[in-house]
């Protein structure tokens, strides 16, 4: 008998009927289960996605290159499609496939073009399923990668 989601991985020996318990986004965990469950911190996040500034013409809005097929369209209540680490008050507001448009507070660091930022996504679920390759590092090295080998595979 399975049963699953992280949020009741904690509580999961309490459920006797169950013989297995599948927590999918727990090896990552995500910005959903830190704002909304108080799981750890952004910094437990594992998961990142990498993206570059890529415009920047109105000083209130930049653009970069990580959309919907990279960071998913999910919310769950929360404001934005993720969280710039190096730029917490930034806001990813809007995506489309290929493309963030990020919202840049008065005050905050200016977006460079070129700039690399990284994001804890909302949902670490999706946007495995939407990558081929995982990279794995640490201290800014990449140690290996792993192929996302049931990618699509729902039937």
């Amino acid at each position: 008998v399975s049963n699953g989601g992280t949020p009741d991985l904690y509580s999961a020996h309490e459920v006797t009927a169950a013989t297995e318990h599948r927590p999918g986004t727990y090896i990552y965990s995500d910005r959903h289960h830190v704002d909304t469950h108080g799981f750890g911190t952004l910094d437990d996040c594992a998961l990142r996605i990498h993206a570059t500034v890529v415009s920047h013409t109105l000083a209130e809005r930049c653009i970069i290159d990580a959309g919907s097929k990279s960071l998913s369209s999910d919310l769950f209540g929360l404001q934005g499609y993720g969280r710039i680490v190096e730029h917490p008050t930034w806001e990813i507001y809007g995506l489309s496939e290929e493309h963030g448009h990020v919202r840049v507070v008065p005050g905050a660091a200016t977006p460079t073009v070129g700039e690399r930022v990284s994001i804890v996504p909302n949902h670490a679920c999706v946007v495995t399923n939407l990558h081929t390759r995982i990279y794995a590092s640490r201290r800014g090295r990449v140690e290996t990668s792993y192929e996302v080998s049931a990618r699509g595979k729902v039937q």
